[in-house]
């Protein structure tokens, strides 16, 4: 059974099952033995432990109060306000002129009629 440690273990020493260090997640894929004794374990009358289905029930609880709190609503939408603005602002690019100075053409030896 995969369980989840609620006290951010990320290993556990067994003496009959051996090492387990947690997934990404922080889960562990124990022998179901283990998992059955650890899962009753509670710390101060609350669980130590969660199976997957209660891991999912407890983030998408978190998820909601964290939806519903004004305050944090408010900071997220602020983020993306500012990444909208960032992502809009024109980029202003200096042109690139090299400078080449002006020949200005004498007047000697210049007729306004071509000649024949």
């Amino acid at each position: 059974m995969h369980l989840y440690t609620l006290t951010g273990a990320v290993a556990l020493d067994d003496p009959e099952f051996g090492h387990f260090d947690a997934d990404e997640q922080g889960g562990f894929d124990l022998p179901d033995e283990l998992s059955d004794r650890l899962h009753r374990f509670a710390f101060r009358g609350k669980p130590a432990w969660e199976t997957d289905v209660e891991h999912q029930r407890r983030l998408m609880a978190e998820e909601l109060e964290r939806r519903k709190d004004p305050a944090t609503l408010l900071g997220v939408v602020e983020q993306l306000m500012k990444a909208a603005q960032q992502a809009a602002a024109p980029q202003v690019a200096s042109p690139v002129v090299d400078a080449v100075p002006v020949r200005r053409a004498s007047r000697r030896g210049v007729s306004a009629v071509p000649a024949e």
